[in-house]
């Protein structure tokens, strides 16, 4: 398979941090690309664009998706991943995030790091940069506080794939009630991503849940350029209403302490995904959630495992997506 052609500009050697450091080609360049490598895989053309290349991977955090995609993903591209967690590296004896990005550097070809919830918020993304400054080989963000730029990749991915078009069709990305407090890094990635892209979206959650405002603000340049609409509401079922696409996820509120949050815990709960609320939409409205889901508080068993749930199908496209990004940035 020849990935030696492409549209526009090679990305090769570029970083994968965020989204807002690629237009709207890029984007549709590393779609097009995951399309073309899910149709080789699934006829069982070779696609080893990626032979004898290493690829580092550091987890700060425990994964299920990431990790196992990630390793597959390498795999049929005929390179190899390697696991790490801090605690088995030299970081856990305070080795400098600048000296394990050097070493990393002049072995491997690419280093892909996860890393959240790290004090104070931004801190993770602060390390991303700093390895990424350190070393000559693309850094790839597996999930950082601020984003989660490979799930959002494989989000539109699917989204492409079940609507064709992004045209006419309501696509919603709602806020879901979980007993513990998650990562923005998917909504916050969904709306740069439409924004760059020129999707409309809808953005539901309860007052208090906001998205970051250096996200928000990012949106919004983007969105001037390309048309694109990111509108805000509060109401779940006003979300609902006609939509193609519902997406669901808890998130954790920047100005809300603990405390003000659990004295709102009966109207919080009310936030979770029915098979009523998804009547409110269209007759082919479809149900998005990046797993893992906390079930039957942000959605219940009968949606998540409903004939309009494509949960598993937008699971699979993490693989094609990211084997897009490695075989086009290695």
């Amino acid at each position: 398979m020849d990935l030696s052609l492409p549209r526009r500009a090679s990305l090769k050697g570029r970083d994968f941090i965020t989204l807002g450091d690629y237009d709207q080609e890029d984007l549709y360049f590393l779609l097009d690309t995951a399309e073309e490598l899910k149709r080789a895989q699934a006829r069982g053309t070779p696609h080893r664009v990626l032979e004898g290349k290493s690829l580092g991977m550091l987890f700060g955090k425990p994964s299920t998706r990431t990790r196992i995609s990630f390793e597959a993903g390498m795999t049929q591209l005929g390179g190899h991943a390697q696991f790490y967690t801090a605690d088995s590296l030299q970081l856990a004896h305070k080795e400098t995030w600048v000296d394990t990005a050097r070493a990393m550097d002049r072995y491997l070809d690419g280093i892909s790091i996860r890393l959240y919830n790290i004090e104070p918020y931004g801190e993770s993304r602060r390390i991303l940069n700093t390895m990424a400054d350190a070393a000559h080989i693309p850094v790839i963000n597996m999930l950082d506080d601020g984003e989660h730029p490979c799930q959002v990749l494989s989000d539109v991915l699917t989204t492409r794939e079940k609507l064709r078009t992004f045209e006419n069709e309501k696509i919603v990305m709602s806020w879901a009630y979980s007993p513990r407090a998650k990562s923005s890094g998917v909504p916050q990635g969904w709306v740069l991503a439409a924004s760059i892209l020129g999707i409309d979206l809808v953005l539901a959650y309860p007052e208090g849940f906001d998205l970051d405002p250096e996200y928000m603000e990012k949106a919004r340049r983007f969105a001037d350029e390309s048309g694109a609409k990111i509108e805000i509401v509060h109401d779940m079922k006003e979300a609902a209403r006609d939509a193609r696409i519902y997406y669901a996820k808890s998130w954790g509120s920047f100005t809300l302490t603990p405390e003000q949050v659990k004295e709102r815990d009966e109207e919080l709960r009310q936030w979770i995904v029915t098979d009523d609320l998804l009547d409110q939409g269209d007759k082919r409205v479809q149900f998005m959630h990046c797993l893992p889901a906390d079930r039957n508080f942000e959605v219940t068993d009968a949606v998540i495992d409903g004939k309009r749930s494509i949960v598993y199908d937008q699971l699979e496209n993490r693989l094609h997506a990211q084997k897009a990004i490695l075989a086009l940035l290695l």
